[in-house]
Parts: C-alpha cells; structure tokens; sequence
C-alpha cells in the first residue's frame, strides 16, 4: 500500500495537445491468470503529444493493462494498436518504441549510473551510445554522480535514472506506472516539469497515480475499476 501523498499545491490543468493522431488505440482487451479475469473489456485511446492519467486502487489491473500495452503480455482477447503495431502480433515493435518505467526501480543497484545507461544502450543496440549516455546524463542532471553506485541512490535519484534509461532510445510513447511512489515533494514536482516538457515536444505519456494533485495535471484522465 502506497504512503499517502505529500502535499504539493497542484499546477492549473494545461490544455490537452490539438493534434488528435492517436499513439494508443485498443479497445475490449481482457486478461485471465487462470480462474481470474484480471483486466475486462479494457478500451483506451491517447493521442499524439497527450498525457493521459489512469487511475485505479490496487490490484484493479493497471499494471496489467499496461504491460498488454507494451507487449510484455499478449491479451486473452480484443484488438487495437500501440504507436501503429499491433498489440497482439507485432509486439517486437512496440517494445523498441516505448519506454516503460516499473513501479519498482528495476536498473541493476551494483552498476554506476554511467554504467546502467551504457547497457541499457547496448541493449537497444544504439549506434553512438557514449554520445547518447552522456546527453541522458545531461538532461536529467546526473552528470556529478555519473560514477555513483546506483543501489546508493535515494528515491528521487533512482526515478531520474529510470526516466533517463526510458527516454535513451528515443520511443515516441512512455509507459509509467506509479512512477512518483516513494519520493519527495520536490522530486514529484521536478519529475512533472519534465514530463510536461517531454510532451510539448510531441512525446504521448501513459501514467498511472495514486495521487490526485498528480491526476489533475494530466490532459485527460481514465479510472479502472
């Protein structure tokens, strides 16, 4: 269970991008782990440029439904797109376009952060990876503890090496699921400025809260029951 939110006073609702090309189209996807029926008739559409908030208790199925997003899980039934591809067949492409950030931080605690980055680059297979890493650490102001440990990070720290390692292959689209749980006012705020950034420049933000200050700097919201 997630502690309850820090209070931060909410930025006014910003207007939701013009554009109505659409990076998430699906519509009546379910889920089963065996007896249970995790995630039903799940319908959804984001637009280019967009963040879209989703809300939902725990254990309602956003991690779920995120994951059948992304392609990690392929849905019991229904159809629809992610970015073009097909959620269903063409789950390979999907996962080189997106960036998804877990709840939990999920990069490798006994490498630096440089050294996090860098496989994370290897990964992808990007062609001038130190000039990626080193923009990365640039951006997301990690440059003074490149050569940090990365299990030695405090909260805030670690969600800006997950957002880095999310954004260093370029995805037209970021998965983030409870991305601010466990960090300071501060950091929350920071990490929404960037956000907000990210999608002025035309990037689609899929993002699941607890938190209702964080809801009500979205474009628009869904609730999964």
């Amino acid at each position: 269970m997630n502690a309850a939110p820090e209070a931060i006073a909410p930025e006014p609702a910003r207007a939701a991008p013009a554009s109505a090309e659409l990076t998430i189209d699906v519509r009546g996807l379910n889920k089963h782990f065996g007896p249970r029926h995790v995630v039903k008739d799940f319908s959804l559409q984001v637009r280019r440029g967009e963040i879209y908030g989703f809300l939902g208790p725990n254990g309602s199925g956003k991690t779920t439904s995120i994951r059948m997003l992304c392609g990690l899980l392929t849905p019991d039934s229904g159809s629809g797109t992610c970015l073009g591809h097909d959620v269903i067949r063409e789950t390979a492409a999907i996962k080189r376009e997106v960036g998804y950030m877990t709840q939990r931080f999920s990069l490798w605690e006994d490498l630096t952060i440089r050294e996090n980055l860098n496989f994370v680059a290897r990964m992808y297979d990007m062609r001038h990876r130190r000039a990626a890493v080193d923009a990365a650490l640039e951006r997301l102001g990690l440059q003074s503890r490149a050569d940090q440990l990365s299990g030695a990070l405090s909260g805030g720290w670690k969600q800006r090496l997950s957002l880095a390692a999310c954004l260093l292959h370029e995805p037209r689209l970021l998965l983030l699921d409870e991305p601010t749980a466990g960090v300071d006012p501060k950091a929350r705020r920071d990490f929404w400025e960037e956000i907000h950034g990210l999608a002025a420049s035309g990037l689609s933000v899929l993002v699941s809260t607890h938190y209702m200050d964080e809801a009500e700097r979205c474009h628009r919201l869904a609730y999964i029951a």
